[in-house]
């Protein structure tokens, strides 16, 4: 696999370091024309009760194609992992054509696009899933956080363990949405094992107690998540298969014993297979002797993406200092969907994103927000 760290000279910026985020980068197939990546974002604004995504998250997302990689809003595999209304689902054809506008829209615009895929486990909630059914999980531990629903923030229920002769069936469902990414256009998957979903659930063992092939030990905990990224490459081939991983997020109770020897295992697995990159979120603010980029980074020969609350000046002195191959920018790509053209002023001038409209609603805040043009 090409050295994602090899690239062309970059081309003119505002600064030497910033001018590194304009160089190209090898990420697995894809050459990508910079490294300013739009992370996957929570904007919920697909048809109900379809779920499907319509005009509108066509138009924002090929507003957005000039980053050098987009990764979708996370993407459901099962009808049991419903979260908030508006939520994207991909698990039969209807959702699958669907999407297919979204890609053909981004590669018009000359973009490049990977569906970020997902299963909510324990935190999903049984008054969004069909028939009220329990959630399920690797073991029955509830979350600690609170889901809202209708009548307000509720805790998250206990979940049912899943029996071992199920957990096949998960995997199948995985298999099937990122078939169906292929069928819609997508670019490659990005397989979502952060943020105390059902991938990190099984990963931590303060969420997975199984004493089965699927828990206990660390290659035991990790047996599903390579499952499912052995589907993934059996699908798109390695180079166009990723990962996000949350190695600082404790938020809901998710937690690990041994966290640096359990993402060290993950790393050096993912490296044997050859994916194209990591997704890491991780924070420029977080001391470095608590960091995860430098093991990574040691440990995985792909590309290294970081994501959370950069700001240019800190992701071109990551870059500079060859801590990352990439950056994710959130926040600042759902205000400014022309951000990389932002980036290139000599002193960028952004718009104020609506913290009121990120997560549900209709195009305000979604797709007006105005561009430099």
């Amino acid at each position: 696999m090409t050295d994602p760290r090899s690239s062309a000279d970059p081309k003119p910026g505002a600064d030497t370091g910033a001018a590194s985020l304009f160089a190209p980068l090898q990420l697995g197939d894809l050459t990508l024309p910079n490294r300013i990546v739009m992370p996957p974002l929570v904007r919920a604004r697909s048809q109900e009760p379809e779920r499907e995504p319509g005009a509108r998250v066509a138009t924002y997302y090929a507003q957005r194609a000039s980053a050098g990689l987009i990764i979708s809003e996370a993407v459901h595999v099962s009808p049991l992992s419903v979260s908030r209304p508006g939520g994207s689902g991909l698990h039969n054809a209807a959702q699958s054509r669907a999407w297919r506008a979204v890609t053909d829209a981004v590669h018009a615009a000359g973009g490049r696009i990977f569906q970020q895929l997902f299963h909510l486990g324990r935190k999903a909630h049984p008054t969004r899933i069909p028939g009220g059914l329990p959630p399920v999980a690797p073991s029955a531990i509830a979350s600690d956080a609170q889901v809202p629903t209708p009548e307000g923030p509720k805790p998250f229920p206990v979940p049912r363990a899943l029996a071992l002769d199920e957990i096949p069936d998960l995997v199948e469902e995985f298999r099937t949405a990122i078939e169906l990414s292929r069928e819609a256009g997508f670019d490659g998957v990005e397989i979502h094992a952060a943020n105390g979903f059902l991938i990190d659930q099984f990963l931590r063992d303060g969420a997975n107690r199984r004493d089965d092939r699927y828990g206990g030990s660390i290659e035991n905990r990790a047996r599903f998540l390579f499952e499912v990224i052995d589907a993934a490459i059996a699908i798109f081939g390695a180079g166009r298969v990723g990962i996000r991983l949350s190695p600082h997020f404790t938020q809901d109770g998710i937690d690990d014993s041994d966290p640096i020897a359990l993402y060290d295992h993950v790393a050096q697995a993912l490296d044997a297979r050859g994916i194209a990159y990591v997704h890491l979120i991780e924070s420029d603010a977080v001391p470095a002797e608590k960091r995860f980029a430098p093991r990574l980074r040691a440990l995985f020969s792909g590309a290294l993406i970081l994501a959370e609350d950069f700001t240019l000046e800190r992701a071109s002195a990551v870059l500079r200092d060859d801590r990352a191959d990439a950056i994710a920018f959130g926040r600042l790509f759902i205000a400014n969907p022309d951000l990389v053209a932002r980036f290139r002023l000599a002193e960028p001038v952004y718009n104020a994103p609506d913290p009121d409209t990120f997560y549900i609603g209709d195009e305000r805040g979604y797709t007006d927000y105005p561009t430099l043009a």
